[in-house]
């Protein structure tokens, strides 16, 4: 039934999920079907594949990585003590007890900006891993 006496102003618009606009519908098989949407998500996010977080409803601190199938990033996780694995985000979570240890063990990954605020000394740490692998490139440069 029509509503004759309607006003347009006392509607609330529809707002979009996505950022990226338009969409398009695609056929992709179930079994893939949520990863394909989290990655879809995360590239309209534009989240960086490599970053670290703060999930604050866990107080956790966590590093978010693809696969790497020569295993050198799961070794470099599990060094520092705490670890554990999430299956279902393919993320390593640890303590918050253990933020500076991870900033420093994974200079590659991006930093939140609740990361960078949790604490003070993450910006120099940061710096003194930067001049760290500087100077070391330029050790193996002259030998």
């Amino acid at each position: 039934m029509v509503n004759k006496r309607g006003n347009a102003r006392n509607l609330i618009p529809y707002l979009p999920k996505w950022q990226h606009l338009p969409t398009k519908s695609i056929r992709v098989p179930e079994i893939f079907a949520q990863q394909v949407l989290e990655y879809a998500r995360q590239l309209d996010a534009q989240k960086p594949d490599k970053r670290i977080e703060i999930r604050q409803d866990f107080n956790a601190v966590v590093v978010i990585s693809p696969c790497d199938p020569r295993g050198t990033f799961q070794i470099k996780a599990r060094s520092i003590q705490g670890w554990r694995f999430h299956r279902e985000s393919q993320s390593w979570w640890y303590p918050m007890e253990k933020i500076e240890e991870v900033v420093a063990a994974f200079p590659e990954c991006v930093l939140d900006e609740n990361v960078k605020n949790a604490i003070p000394t993450v910006g120099y740490a940061y710096a003194m891993i930067q001049a760290k692998k500087a100077l070391r490139w330029q050790l193996e440069d002259l030998n």
